[in-house]
């Protein structure tokens, strides 16, 4: 019987697999998403280098090797985003034992299937476009940044939405709710970097209780059956 259910569960999830849908969540996930969402937390690391930045008692005129402290920092959180993500992509979806829908459905919300690279070739396409609004009309640098991080949460929440790829609101509403504050504090045609660190830790905490819930709910619904 166990290998008849078996057989049936592969044969849907091809037809998902074939059709571009999200594969159904099952109770073999849990261990695999338990082990990753240490991965999450991550994202708190660039939040705590642009807090502990902003709070060095050390001047932004003085260079260090020809940049200011500021531009380090920069080079350095860049560097850690890029570097958590690489690590978190190749985790997520490496062939260490864990089922091939939850690899597909990590790759999915990734953006590394088909919907995915159109999704990002939109957001490329909305970015630029923002890019050439604002020079055309001199939007000041204040207005610049609050809209590029409104634009970027409203995006990924129409993704979440649309998709039903939940983790995307781990960056959503971080991004939104720090576009809005941006609005409403004083333009001083810079970025400061606590609330912008505090948005990180802010990502971090959004997908590991999002992630949390997802497991909650696939336990839950295996235990109805």
């Amino acid at each position: 019987m166990k290998q008849e259910l078996d057989r049936v569960k592969s044969d849907v999830e091809t037809i998902q697999k074939a059709m571009g849908l999200s594969p159904s969540m099952g109770r073999d996930w849990i261990q695999w998403m338990k082990r990753d969402n240490w991965l999450n937390l991550w994202w708190c690391l660039p939040g705590f280098i642009l807090i502990a930045s902003a709070l060095l008692p050390l001047g932004n005129t003085e260079r260090y090797f020809g940049l200011v402290l500021a531009q380090w920092t920069g080079l350095l959180v860049a560097a850690l985003m890029l570097g958590i993500t690489i690590l978190s992509i190749r985790k997520m979806t490496g062939n260490d034992g864990r089922p091939e829908s939850l690899i597909r459905e990590y790759k999915r919300i990734h953006g590394l299937d088909a919907q995915g690279r159109w999704f990002g070739l939109v957001l490329l396409m909305e970015f630029l476009l923002y890019l050439i609004w604002t020079k055309q009309y001199g939007i000041d640098f204040q207005a610049f940044w609050s809209g590029l991080w409104i634009i970027m949460g409203s995006s990924c929440l129409i993704g979440a939405v649309a998709s039903k790829a939940w983790p995307l609101l781990g960056w959503a509403i971080p991004f939104l709710a720090y576009g809005l504050f941006q609005t409403a504090i004083p333009g001083q045609g810079k970025v400061s970097g606590i609330p912008l660190g505090m948005m990180f830790v802010a990502v971090a905490l959004s997908f590991s209780i999002i992630q949390v819930w997802q497991i909650r709910k696939i336990a839950g619904q295996n235990d109805t059956h």
